[in-house]
């Protein structure tokens, strides 16, 4: 991952850009483990409020991948549909983590 390029999107240089990273990292870590409980406890709302968290932050931050997958997961709970969503889950999980293992 280019922290460089995607802090230049943004005008900021690598190290603002890293430390929006590790709290992106930290805050969002928290919104997806929300996420994953509310989606077991079939909490429509809370999922969506979550998903809709992490596709904002990520998508500030230029991590199109992480705001494509909470995206998905947003518009599907926004209409009380939550089964299937643990595909999109595990591939928004992944991203979020494929992101924290660049820091």
């Amino acid at each position: 991952m280019d922290f460089k390029a995607l802090g230049d999107n943004l005008g900021l240089d690598e190290d603002e850009y890293r430390e929006l990273i590790d709290l992106f990292i930290q805050s969002g870590g928290l919104d997806l483990v929300k996420l994953e409980q509310a989606l077991t406890m079939g909490d429509a709302d809370q999922v969506m409020r979550c998903a809709h968290t992490i596709k904002g932050a990520s998508g500030n931050l230029g991590l199109t991948a992480v705001s494509a997958a909470a995206r998905r997961i947003e518009e599907q709970s926004m209409h009380n549909r939550l089964e299937g969503l643990e595909e999109a889950l595990r591939t928004l999980k992944f991203q979020f983590e494929a992101i924290r293992a660049c820091v």
